[in-house]
């Protein structure tokens, strides 16, 4: 895998290097969201991002929105979206209400995890691997040809047969949009617990 790493601080981003090299991570490394949007721009080989809430000139939340505009692709087609990993310190869980719903908008936006300043460098190897695509094993070619495709004969339609019950069709999309509602309630519920665990474990 190779890791996008945002910080402005130069000693996290060379720590975080050194420390994913060793787990033999390839790593890149941005100061500012407009130099990691560059590199996302025309380095489609990433596959994560470690960014810290606030940069420069934009917050982790206005960089993912922009990378999400981007248009990643190589020769088999479109590549899959990039897992953004949120880092924050300890006293994001004591902090002010602002810096708190930050942190709660950015997971809810889709950022796939949040990571405690010191990194735990276990701890990110481990979600970092866990993110990692699965490599489809390879097509054998001794198997025997299937048979050629040959085409059905064209379906008769029943014209007698009865319309699509639209009532049917609304209900459907009813019980999906609650069912939407419900999993955004728990994913809330969940953030909120983990903001609380952060909390703690910054008074101890």
């Amino acid at each position: 895998m190779k890791i996008l790493i945002v910080d402005e601080i130069g000693f996290i981003r060379q720590s975080l290097n050194q420390k994913l090299g060793r787990h033999h991570f390839e790593t890149v490394s941005a100061e500012s969201g407009e130099e990691a949007l560059l590199i996302l721009k025309t380095d489609f080989s990433i596959d994560a991002v470690l960014t810290s809430l606030f940069l420069p000139t934009m917050n982790a939340l206005e960089l993912y929105r922009a990378a999400a505009r981007i248009e990643r692709f190589n020769d088999e087609g479109v590549i899959p979206p990039l897992n953004f990993y949120l880092m924050v310190t300890k006293e994001h869980g004591t902090s002010s209400p602002k810096m708190k719903q930050l942190t709660r908008e950015a997971l809810a936006l889709g950022f796939r995890d949040l990571l405690i300043k010191p990194i735990d460098t276990d701890l990110l190897v481990s979600k970092l691997r866990n993110a990692a695509p699965m490599v489809l094993e390879e097509v054998d070619t001794d198997q025997p040809a299937e048979t050629p495709f040959q085409p059905d004969p064209p379906e008769i339609k029943d014209q007698s047969a009865p319309p699509v019950n639209s009532h049917n069709r609304f209900d459907q999309l009813k019980e999906m949009q609650n069912s939407l509602h419900a999993l955004k309630r728990e994913m809330c519920n969940s953030i909120d617990t983990l903001l609380e665990e952060v909390s703690r474990n910054s008074m101890q």
